[in-house]
């Protein structure tokens, strides 16, 4: 029987989340190879489990390879996990499970929670296709480029988002996407879970409030809509777009809000779809007051 890799996802805040296959897994395995060997530690005790941790991490994953040759060998299993969620979705561990497959290790790919799922079904935003975009760049010029690539995307995307200059952030978004709903979830699974929904500016405006700057700490996912337009434009017929507005108007949107939507969903420009709001507001009332 070959030595087997077990790639583990764990808990990205509460530990509850850990499954029953995630614990026989790492009962298994000889050696667990950890990117933070302290925060796997509290998991591990948590567990009441008691293993061999080693230090992977990406300044020493190369160095780790050689442990691989040595377990095979002796036909002993290892586990990769990383501080929190999956291993290589934006964390080490790519380099070892590919050299694992080149020795002939069989691997075993232990599914569990992923901020990018939890932030993804929790928008209210089209998940039949979506695109995990990995973390924001920091640099304005970098995150400005990147986000013109991406303008014509249409499926919706999810982003890492660290918390230093989120706000500065936002602001670049929103100048390229504009209107478009976006989400940010902070926090998923612990005990302040919160989903900020709307526009990237409203996110922005909501965040950038005194009273909201503790919300600025902690973890955060980004969600954002994909070009509707494209997927729309010759498609919508008036009588679509007229019934949307009215189903807008009555759950009380304003008139602006409602706008903007019409120019996301249906590719007409705002303008038009505020006149058009307002003549359906005035029939309402005028059949209303009959």
């Amino acid at each position: 029987m070959s030595a087997r890799l077990f790639i583990i996802s764990t808990p990205i805040g509460n530990l509850k989340d850990i499954s029953a296959r995630a614990k026989e897994a790492l009962l298994s395995a000889n050696v667990v190879l950890a990117e933070d060997t302290r925060v796997s530690l509290k998991l591990l005790n948590h567990l009441d489990i008691k293993k061999k941790l080693i230090s992977c991490h990406k300044f020493n994953e190369k160095s780790r390879l050689d442990l691989l040759q040595s377990l095979l060998e002796n036909g002993q299993d290892a586990a990769i996990v990383s501080d929190a969620g999956t291993p290589c979705l934006c964390d080490p561990g790519q380099l070892v499970i590919q050299t694992a497959i080149e020795l002939g290790f069989e691997i075993v790919p232990i599914p569990g929670p992923t901020a990018i799922i939890q932030a993804l079904i929790g928008s209210g935003l089209d998940s039949s296709r979506f695109s995990f975009e990995g973390f924001l760049p920091d640099k304005k010029k970098e995150l400005k480029t990147m986000a013109q690539a991406l303008e014509q995307e249409k499926r919706t995307m999810v982003f890492f988002v660290s918390p230093h200059g989120l706000l500065e952030k936002l602001i670049v978004l929103s100048e390229v996407f504009k209107d478009r709903p976006a989400c940010v979830a902070r926090e998923l699974t612990k005990l302040h879970e919160e989903f900020i929904r709307g526009s990237i500016a409203q996110i922005h405006d909501f965040l950038s409030k005194k009273e909201n700057s503790v919300k600025l700490k902690g973890e955060f996912t980004l969600v954002i809509e994909g070009n509707k337009e494209l997927e729309q434009e010759g498609e919508a017929s008036a009588e679509d777009l007229k019934e949307y507005i009215q189903m807008a108007l009555s759950q009380n949107q304003s008139v602006k809000d409602i706008s903007a939507s019409c120019q996301t969903r249906f590719g007409v420009r705002k303008s038009d779809a505020y006149k058009l709001t307002l003549e359906i507001m005035a029939s309402s009332l005028s059949e209303n007051n009959l």
